[in-house]
């Protein structure tokens, strides 16, 4: 019951600071919605409008539209009215599935899709990143049935491919989603700083050293004061991450619990690095630096300031040793189990952080 009372008042005076509130929900979420609606106004209708022109002497050019269709917007054109529409300038590329496409499949070997372009089009769409999915797996189904073994494109969606950046999965995130769910990830790992401060804080001030005094056992005001500040994070986080969906991107809602899950998940870990940070570093601006090195490279390694796919392998190769990793995974591929993956950098670190609770009010 203690512990409740104790966790009512450090939540109460939280919510009434407003450093906390602007740092923890205020700033990130007008940067996060304010990027998400940019990027959906840039490259949202890019995706709505791909002019594809079948050549195809086979059949596979008509199965390869059918399945990129399932998660990209295109219309098919005959070649003369494509290149007719690109001279007038009404469309900037249309691409062209070529004369030889089955025929390369058949042998195993990877097709190519041709783009004609103006030269001012950026071609900010995710057109080519989808169609190198499919083709991959369609050269990947072809080998395996010249192998006499049968294998069907929707077994293959699941398989990852060296060039694949953009998954099949009808709810996968596209560019501008992605981009806001990364932005969200980096901000709860960022949270760690304000964690770490408000523990050096509360130490500097003896406010913690004061609450002994009142009976109640160590851990339970710690207790208190910890769980309060993963609330604030976790709850924080959470409510930007609907937001976002709600304005920027209604699609996203179709994660939101599995998003939800692991943005909890990362608050431990911001938690947990909070608390090491400020057990180890007596200094408050080495805890400031400390934290912002620790949440840039991290953010980077694991692919929330640049998507992992797009990493290079040199990187890549120390991706799986962030938890950003591993809640990107489990959110792109909807596995809720690569959250406890998550978990345990939580409990590592704080392991790694564990303190007398004497030790820590008298530091």
């Amino acid at each position: 019951m203690r512990f409740f009372i104790l966790l009512k008042s450090n939540l109460k005076r939280m919510v009434r600071s407003k450093s906390t509130i602007l740092a923890t929900f205020v700033i990130p979420c007008f940067i996060v919605i304010g990027f998400g609606l940019i990027f959906n106004k840039i490259i949202g209708n890019t995706d709505n409008d791909f002019i594809v022109v079948n050549s195809d002497r086979g059949s596979s050019g008509s199965e390869f539209i059918k399945e990129i269709k399932t998660n990209t917007k295109i219309e098919v054109y005959d070649k003369a009215k494509a290149e007719e529409r690109l001279k007038r300038k009404n469309i900037g590329v249309f691409y062209e599935i070529p004369e030889d496409f089955s025929e390369k499949l058949s042998k195993g070997v990877k097709p190519q899709i041709a783009a004609y372009k103006l030269e001012s089009n950026k071609d900010l769409g995710n057109f080519q990143l989808n169609a190198n999915t499919v083709i991959n797996h369609m050269v990947l189904r072809s080998e395996f049935k010249n192998s006499n073994k049968e294998v069907s494109l929707k077994d293959l969606s699941y398989e990852d491919t060296k060039i694949s950046v953009v998954s099949k999965d009808k709810s996968n995130f596209s560019i501008g989603e992605a981009i806001i769910l990364n932005l969200i990830i980096s901000f709860v790992l960022y949270s760690s700083i304000g964690i770490s401060m408000e523990l050096f804080r509360l130490g500097e001030q003896n406010i913690i050293t004061r609450s002994f005094t009142t009976g109640n056992k160590p851990t339970v005001i710690l207790g208190a004061i910890l769980t309060a500040l993963f609330l604030i994070s976790a709850v924080s986080y959470s409510v930007i991450y609907i937001l976002s969906s709600l304005i920027s991107s209604p699609s996203m809602l179709m994660k939101a619990p599995i998003a939800i899950l692991n943005l909890s998940c990362l608050a431990l870990v911001s938690l947990s690095l909070g608390i090491l940070v400020s057990r180890i570093v007596k200094n408050e601006s080495y805890i400031n630096v400390i934290l912002q090195a620790i949440s840039a490279i991290t953010c980077f390694l694991g692919g929330s300031f640049m998507p992992y796919e797009l990493l290079p392998k040199s990187i890549t190769a120390f991706s799986k040793f962030t938890p950003q990793y591993w809640a990107i995974q489990s959110i792109n591929n909807g596995k809720p189990q690569y959250a406890l993956i998550v978990v345990l950098f939580a409990l590592v670190l704080f392991t790694a952080g564990t303190f007398k609770t004497k030790s820590i009010a008298n530091a």
